[in-house]
């Protein structure tokens, strides 16, 4: 599959978080008392309950680690953390088959990466935007870069993972970061945002180096404030997007 169709998938999935949990909705049937029966046959009273990554998580994985990490949770917590993207963290590794022992790993390598988030946006830093963070700060872009985006402006999601993504580009961290800098200065759409990688692989593929390519993007993005950056997303890019999030609810994410 392309890179960049890839990757728009996933960023979608990313912004669609917080969405995901508040309007999936779970039957509780334990609860209930009505253990074994579909939802789909259920009488027209029963009344459903939002889904929350820490309750599938209780139903989900082993009592022994979802206590170890719902201690974890409660530490992170304290620390600003929000605790659902701690249990999304442990559903995907277990849709995965991850070891436990590795599983828990990786989600307390998650918290680290959020706690980070949180110190480097601040407190009115949002569950979608810290993990937007977390992701950056995985693929290589530095907390003092995270500290230097604009504060006058809102925080954006999109803003971080381009960050990222022009960074594996091979575009250098300074240019990088200039570049989501200006891009959040001229208050651009997340969509027209999202353009600005796109531009840039484009023209790497043509030969032309990442630094140079990224110079290219920016004083195409200053003669053209407001408009598009770069090319429209591919032809049936945005039904792959839509089925992506439709998987990953299926799976519990």
């Amino acid at each position: 599959m392309n890179t960049y169709v890839s990757r728009r998938r996933l960023i979608g999935v990313t912004l669609t978080f917080s969405a995901v949990f508040a309007t999936a909705p779970v039957l509780l049937p334990s609860a209930l008392g009505l253990e074994g029966q579909d939802p789909a046959t259920a009488s027209p009273g029963v009344q459903t309950a939002p889904a929350t990554a820490r309750l599938r998580a209780q139903q989900t994985l082993p009592p022994d680690v979802f206590s170890e990490l719902d201690r974890l949770s409660t530490e992170m917590e304290a620390a600003g953390v929000p605790s659902e993207p701690l249990f999304a963290k442990a559903l995907e590794g277990a849709v995965k088959r991850v070891p436990p022992d590795r599983l828990v790993a990786g989600v307390r390598a998650h918290a680290g990466r959020l706690q980070l988030a949180r110190e480097a946006l601040g407190p009115a830093a949002n569950a979608p935007l810290l993990v937007a963070g977390a992701d950056a700060l995985q693929r290589g872009v530095s907390a003092d870069a995270l500290r230097s985006l604009p504060r006058d402006r809102p925080h954006s999601p999109v803003a971080l993972l381009i960050l990222a993504e022009l960074m594996e580009t091979g575009v250098p961290a300074d240019r990088a970061l200039e570049t989501v800098q200006q891009a959040m200065q001229q208050r651009l759409q997340d969509r027209r945002m999202l353009d600005i990688p796109a531009r840039v692989r484009r023209l790497i593929r043509d030969g032309v180096p990442p630094r140079e390519a990224i110079d290219r993007v920016r004083r195409m993005m200053r003669r053209d404030r407001g408009g598009m950056v770069g090319p429209h997303l591919p032809i049936g890019d945005a039904a792959l997007a839509d089925q992506r999030i439709i998987d990953w609810r299926r799976r519990g994410g």
